[in-house]
């Protein structure tokens, strides 16, 4: 990438990101060496000066790297993991590539939070020769890379260029969340636990409701059925979301209203939602609502299956806290202001 001024205007957000960063590694060589010594050292193998990065090349037909570290006596694949998470065959899929390179060639994934990776895939012969795998005590629950200790890397450095993209990645929600107690809920399961133990009150509610709600994923609540035409109403912690115009500011207490496919008539009453209020229990604690981004072509899609009809967002900032009791009380009104406003439409 010669001219970040010329990226055609049509890349993916993924896409825009890893050319982005190539253009930052290309401008501070320094930077570029850093961030292979840090790949490196962290996953126990022994470095090389580095050369040069490249987005988005193109090795093979099947798998698309977002970007290759260029170094002289090897080569890195970069899996950049933005929002989604990571499937099981894409991890082998990038194995393969590298087996088959004419260079010396490594693997190295980075997430902005949990990403899924089968243990067989870990303990294979091909993880043990291609992946680099963090294997040192910072963030030592997750076997890849995270986004948050490269943003310190880029945040630390003098250059202007590196400043700005350190704001870019603010932007994309790469940041440390500087939280005493929570600050870690994206990035280590253990605390993941600890929060998704805070929803047995709203859980409890819920029973004497006679609704079915469980703990799901590492901190996520499923609440099934609580109106005949509401089939799940799913409540998660989130580093990064979709919609750019919300207030509330990064990460998010998100929660997404599921409709049976066959209610049209609530499906269209969410159609163009956008509004905001407050917990009646804490005014601090903003609420917004969203409709889906897929919005009117539910009115065109037939069939039963459920359709995302809106999704509710606040700052977690303000519902979690170090007194858990506050903590608690706040996830359960979150919950109830959530319920009664879907219900009420």
């Amino acid at each position: 990438m010669s001219n970040i001024f010329l990226l055609p205007p049509n890349l993916s957000k993924k896409e825009r990101f890893a050319a982005s960063w190539e253009y930052l590694l290309e401008n501070i060589q320094d930077l570029g060496q850093e961030f292979v010594d840090f790949l490196t050292q962290r996953s126990g193998r022994r470095s090389s000066p580095f050369v040069k990065a490249v987005s988005s090349p193109f090795i093979s037909s099947d798998v698309q790297p977002d970007l290759v570290l260029e170094c002289q006596d090897f080569d890195i694949i970069c899996d950049h993991r933005l929002e989604s998470e990571l499937s099981k065959h894409s991890l082998e899929a990038y194995f393969i590539l590298a087996k088959f390179q004419s260079k010396p060639t490594y693997v190295a994934l980075i997430s902005n939070s949990y990403c899924l990776i089968d243990a067989e895939i870990l303990a294979s012969e091909a993880a043990k020769l291609y992946y680099l795998q963090p294997r040192d005590q910072i963030n030592s629950s997750m076997p890849y890379f995270c986004w948050q200790d490269l943003y310190a890397l880029v945040a630390q450095r003098e250059e202007r260029l590196a400043h700005e993209f350190a704001e870019y990645m603010h932007f994309m929600d790469m940041q440390p969340w500087q939280h005493n107690l929570w600050g870690e809920l994206f990035i280590n399961p253990d605390v993941a636990r600890s929060f998704s133990d805070q929803w047995s009150p709203t859980i409890d509610y819920l029973q004497k409701l006679e609704i079915v709600s469980k703990r799901s994923g590492y901190s996520a609540l499923e609440i099934v059925y609580p109106l005949p035409w509401l089939q799940l109403l799913y409540i998660y912690a989130a580093r990064s979301i979709q919609h750019n115009d919300l207030q509330s500011v990064s990460p998010y207490l998100v929660a997404t209203i599921w409709i049976k496919g066959d209610e049209s008539d609530h499906i269209r009453a969410f159609h163009g939602i956008s509004e905001q209020f407050a917990l009646p229990e804490n005014d601090a604690v903003i609420v917004e609502i969203r409709a889906s981004l897929a919005d009117g072509l539910w009115m065109i899609k037939t069939g039963n299956r459920p359709k995302l009809a809106a999704t509710y967002y606040t700052s977690l900032d303000r519902i979690v806290s170090t007194d858990h009791e506050q903590m608690q009380q706040n996830l359960l009104a979150f919950t109830k202001v959530i319920f009664a406003h879907a219900k009420n439409i």
